[in-house]
């Protein structure tokens, strides 16, 4: 397998220079404002937000912070005026229909999914890739990935459905299940008011394209805790706030030191002896998937000791 010519650029930007955008291209032509842009806030109201874009499947950029993250920290943000698909029949919001997903997945057409991320934990520095590195990197996260024909259920405030539009996951990737080389972990997805059993792919809810939500996740005292809040398709103004206990649940790479107690979890993919620090990333991770563009605001990090 022949990685394609591509171009990369990291640029370190926002106060003392705490953010870094990290960007791919595989398009000379393609200029770094036409990845990441500040503009005027969509909604009409005053002020300047940041616009991130992906003009070609084959783009990709994500921001994440300069330095891994503390021990303990808060991290949230404003998402919204998503356009990276639909979910529904048709191009998904891709240009041609023709998109492919390789040179990493052969063949494999990339127009039945398209989405974006509005916030997740890593543990490695985030950088565009391919959606398996991805895939095998991420701890927790908050993502959206509009898929058609549909391969996700979706509660709609009474029971579930395969819906693909406009989902919105909240998981937390598990360290106890065999790993995929090709998918990474097996999902734990927090929909229904519950976390549902490793495997089950479940949106919490669907967003609305023209609209702002928060989003946050927050690390303390052995738990993550992952939130978000606005006007959605099912649940109306609301906000979906949920916990999970690292150790317990033996959630992927969760420790960040040796010695953090998990014994339950170790593996050949997981060895004794080894450390994965925090790393916040949102934005358009992959290279080989993803056409469109999604507007971020008032992104915060809160750090404190115990």
């Amino acid at each position: 397998m022949v990685p394609p010519k591509a171009l990369r650029t990291s640029v370190p930007f926002g106060q003392g220079g705490w953010l870094t955008a990290e960007s791919y291209t595989r398009d000379s032509t393609r200029r770094f404002s036409d990845l990441l842009s500040v503009v005027p806030d969509p909604s009409g109201a005053p002020g300047h937000v940041l616009r991130l874009a992906s003009p070609a499947h084959t783009d990709a950029t994500v921001v994440r912070p300069t330095r891994q993250l503390p021990d303990r920290y808060r991290i949230s943000l404003r998402v919204g005026y998503a356009n990276f698909g639909d979910g529904k029949a048709g191009l998904n919001g891709y240009s041609t229909g023709a998109e492919t997903a390789g040179p990493w997945h052969p063949g494999d057409a990339a127009t039945g999914q398209n989405g974006f991320y509005w916030l997740t934990i890593l543990d490695a520095m985030p950088r565009p890739h391919n959606n398996t590195w991805i895939h095998h990197h991420r701890k927790v996260v908050i993502d959206s990935d509009n898929n058609t024909p549909p391969w996700m259920e979706m509660w709609n405030g009474s029971s579930f459905g395969l819906n693909g539009e406009n989902p919105i996951m909240m998981i937390a990737l598990d360290g106890k299940a065999p790993v995929s080389d090709l998918y990474g972990n097996p999902f734990l997805s927090y929909s229904a008011g519950a976390w549902q059993p490793s495997g089950q792919i479940r949106a919490v809810d669907s967003y609305l394209p023209a609209e702002w939500y928060t989003a946050s996740i927050e690390r303390s005292g052995g738990r993550m805790t992952l939130e978000i809040s606005g006007r959605f398709r099912y649940g109306g103004v609301r906000t979906y706030s949920t916990s999970i206990d690292l150790a317990a649940n033996c959630v992927w790479h969760f420790n960040q030191t040796p010695e953090e107690a998990r014994s339950a979890c170790d593996g050949p993919d997981w060895p004794q002896g080894s450390a994965y620090p925090d790393w916040f990333m949102f934005g358009d991770p992959h290279n080989n998937y993803y056409q469109g563009f999604v507007y971020y605001d008032d992104v915060k990090l809160e750090a404190w000791t115990e």
